[in-house]
């Protein structure tokens, strides 16, 4: 009797074992996808947010080095920066706001945060979006030091 009760359970799982097991792993995914994806908007807007912020730190040592004003420009209408002719475009899909002085204003969708051999600035800032993650990347105009700070909105589940 025992040994019957053994072949049949050697057999392998049954169909309705299978099913369960499938709808355990499928919710373990719908919970777990949604989080990456926020992850992922996260490290790339928080990288892209560095590198302005880099760029910017490097424009103002340019001033200071050469005694000569520096520039980055902000093309808002197609995500993108740079000074002179080094341009960088954001990752598709991030939104950038600029917030300078009138005078650095190029064109409607254009403008510059401009730094001075003092190592002052014309101060401003500039804000990455993507979904709920926020970064602003902003310029002290008076010291001219750039800094991050995480606007991001916290997502309740």
């Amino acid at each position: 009797m025992i040994g019957q009760a053994m072949r049949r359970a050697d057999h392998g799982f049954t169909l309705l074992e299978l099913m369960i097991a499938l709808a355990i792993a499928v919710f373990i995914m719908a919970l777990v996808l949604p989080t990456g994806s926020r992850r992922g908007d996260r490290q790339m807007v928080s990288g892209a947010a560095r590198d302005i912020a880099q760029s910017m730190r490097l424009a103002r040592s340019s001033a200071v080095i050469h005694n000569r004003s520096a520039a980055i420009v902000f093309d808002i209408a197609n995500a993108a920066y740079g000074s002179g002719k080094q341009v960088t475009v954001l990752p598709r899909g991030t939104q950038m706001t600029l917030r300078t002085a009138q005078s650095e204003e190029l064109s409607a969708t254009e403008g510059a945060i401009r730094f001075y051999p003092d190592g002052s600035s014309t101060g401003g800032g500039v804000t990455l979006a993507r979904g709920a993650t926020r970064f602003n990347v902003l310029v002290d105009w008076l010291t001219g030091s750039v800094s991050i700070k995480d606007d991001s909105i916290a997502v309740r589940r």
